[in-house]
Order: C-alpha cells, then structure tokens, then sequence
C-alpha cells in the first residue's frame, strides 16, 4: 500500500483518461510555395498564355520580346519582381534610374511608357508582375518558384490575385 492509501497495482493499471476533443479539427496547412502552385496552375493555362503573349508584344518591341522569351525565366521573374516591389519606390522613376540595356529593362520601359500614355500608370507593377508569371509558366518553370506570383499573392491576396492573373495585362488590349 502506498501512503494515500491506493495500492501500486491501481496506479500502474488505472485506465488512462480520455482526451478533450478538439473543436476545430486539425487541417493540413498549405504553404505558400503549394498554393502559390496550385493558383499559378488553375489561371495560366495554354490558352491565357496564349492572350497574354498577343498583349504583350503588342506593347514591346519585337527584338526585345524575342529577346526576352529566349531569357532563362527565373532570372527575368526575379528582375520583373525586382522593378514592381514597392518598397524599392515608384516603378517609372527606378525605370528612369536604370539604364541598363538588359530586356527586362527594356520590356519594362516599354510596358511603363505604353501605360502613360493610355493614363493608366499605377498599374505599372501589376503589369510587371503578370508578365512576370507568363514567362515563368511559358518556360515551363514551377509557378511555385515564381516570385512575381507570389508578390501578387502576398500584396494583394488570393482573390484579388487571381483576378489581376484572370485580366491579364487587358490594360494594354484597349489599344
């Protein structure tokens, strides 16, 4: 018998005590890399590329644009992130400030320069960033590495994302 008067044979075969139950049940959390993915898959289909491609080179020159496409993704994904960060300031004045004959650059001149003069410049760095997307899933580069699309996710959220993703650069088909 043990002090409080129960035997150790009751202490070591007593039945265990149940578990509270949960009230919101346990989900799998998806991280950003996977929903990155799966919203990247959902909108940039064969045929979204297909518009957005037509837009664009309607809006770049045909050197650059070839130039651009023939670029590794990656590297012109992060460039485009890159110029449309707000934090790194206004996309037009870091446009002005670089000089640099790279077609990132350029096509992102072009892009600013065809937007000022439909008046529609605070879209600069959306139009970026959907380009941005584009050239990562025409080059056949997992979207959940696409750091334009996640700047989009993040900035602006999931739905807002997939409808700036859906509209895909119709600021420049109204010319």
């Amino acid at each position: 018998m043990s002090r409080r008067g129960k035997s150790w044979f009751g202490v070591l075969f007593r039945s265990p005590s149940l578990p509270v139950p949960r009230q919101v049940p346990r989900t799998a959390l998806t991280t950003m890399r996977g929903a990155t993915r799966i919203a990247g898959l959902r909108i940039a289909t064969p045929e979204w590329q297909l518009v957005l491609a037509d837009r664009a080179r309607s809006a770049i020159a045909p050197d650059t644009w070839s130039r651009l496409v023939a670029m590794d993704a990656a590297s012109t994904c992060t460039r485009f992130a890159q110029l449309a960060d707000p934090r790194a300031g206004d996309v037009l004045d870091g446009l002005l400030t670089d000089l640099s004959p790279a077609p990132p650059v350029q096509a992102a001149t072009d892009l600013a320069n065809r937007l000022r003069a439909l008046d529609a410049v605070d879209h600069v760095a959306q139009v970026l960033q959907v380009l941005g997307v584009y050239l990562c899933a025409a080059g056949g580069r997992d979207l959940g590495d696409c750091r334009c699309l996640r700047d989009l996710i993040t900035d602006n959220g999931l739905a807002e994302a997939k409808r700036i993703l859906r509209d895909g650069l119709s600021e420049l088909a109204s010319t």
